[in-house]
Formats: C-alpha cells, sequence, structure tokens
C-alpha cells in the first residue's frame, strides 16, 4: 500500500473548512475558515485549538468542558464535531467523570 500524495497548482486550492466553537447555547463563528488539505487536517486544527483554550481557561479558572468545535464545509454542512475534552487526558477525564 503506497501514499498518495495531493499535490496544488496555483489553479486548484484546498477546501476551507471552518471551526466553529459551540457552547451548546451560543456558536462562536469562525468567518474565515482554512484551507486544509483534508477532514483529518481540520480535525487536527480543531484538536490544537482545543489544547490552547484549555490551557487559557486553566489558567483563568474558567470551565470549557461543554464546548466544542463543529467542523464545517464552505456550504455551512457539519462534517464533525471535536469536544473540548477530548484533548484531556484519559486518566484526568476519569477522575472528572467526564
Amino acid at each position: 500500500m503506497g501514499l498518495t500524495l495531493i499535490k496544488f497548482t496555483d489553479t486548484e486550492s484546498m477546501p476551507r473548512f471552518f471551526l466553529h466553537i459551540d457552547d451548546g447555547t451560543q456558536r462562536i463563528e469562525d468567518e474565515e475558515g482554512s484551507e486544509l488539505p483534508d477532514l483529518t487536517a481540520a480535525r487536527g486544527e480543531a484538536l490544537d485549538a482545543a489544547r490552547q483554550l484549555w490551557a487559557s481557561a486553566i489558567l483563568a479558572g474558567h470551565d470549557i468542558e461543554a464546548h466544542r468545535f463543529v467542523i464545517t464545509d464552505h456550504d455551512g454542512r457539519v462534517l464533525e464535531t471535536v469536544d473540548m475534552d477530548d484533548v484531556l487526558p484519559k486518566r484526568l477525564t476519569g477522575r472528572l467523570g467526564l
């Protein structure tokens, strides 16, 4: 099984993914989105952002457990959701009952 490399020319563009933050009551819209090669890369971006948001929330004494990223395409179709607690160590989530 070989690897397939995807090359984009100047006339082609990568798909644009939008990483909205949803807390169950309101959504913070990602108005610009990010050009990424695929949904796996978009999920990776969401996980990285979740780690950064947890770090800031912990320093500020806030809880963002109920928050999630909603990944959409340019038409607004939901492709995947990433819960903020997905990035916490399993040992910690078990203690917290998450």
